[in-house]
């Protein structure tokens, strides 16, 4: 099931989009993003080729088909890392922790935004799928939803 991201929230036409494709027999594509010019910059660790977006894209989208993991590790990679100042300290793949130290990252020095809150929430979820208390799939998806919502909250903030 693809996960959809909302990376900016831009009210201009898309101008550009990157397939990346994959030879995996369950699915034709990791992922498709659409950006506008003025956020073409967003692109720069998003692998695949460039070509012109059709008119009435899903501008500052991206509908990602990639495994759990691999959507997580986007998240930190792209998004989390740049945002919290985190080096590459990936917690030996605990997911959960990995998100708490970015939670604490965020609210180190300042109150909670929308943004740490959602993150934290994402955390939460991934220890109880962790401790067997929320089920895989169930909670894999709420984990890829909070992400979502914070990665979309803080593109608002930064104005993307």
């Amino acid at each position: 099931m693809p996960v959809l991201r909302q990376i900016t929230t831009c009210a201009e036409p898309s101008t550009v989009v990157i397939t990346r494709r994959t030879r995996a027999r369950d699915r034709p594509l990791d992922y498709r993003l659409e950006l506008c010019r003025r956020h073409r910059w967003l692109a720069a660790g998003w692998i695949g080729p460039r070509a012109k977006a059709e008119a009435g894209g899903r501008r500052g989208t991206v509908l990602d088909y990639r495994p759990y993991t691999a959507i997580v590790q986007s998240h930190v990679d792209l998004w989390i890392r740049p945002l919290t100042a985190e080096v590459s300290q990936d917690h030996d793949g605990d997911i959960a922790r990995t998100l708490h130290t970015a939670y604490e990252r965020l609210t180190e020095h300042r109150e909670p935004t929308g943004v740490a809150a959602a993150l934290e929430h994402a955390a939460r979820i991934a220890e109880a799928i962790a401790s067997g208390t929320l089920a895989m799939a169930e909670g894999q998806t709420q984990v890829m939803a909070a992400l979502s919502v914070a990665e979309t909250l803080d593109t608002g903030v930064c104005g993307a």
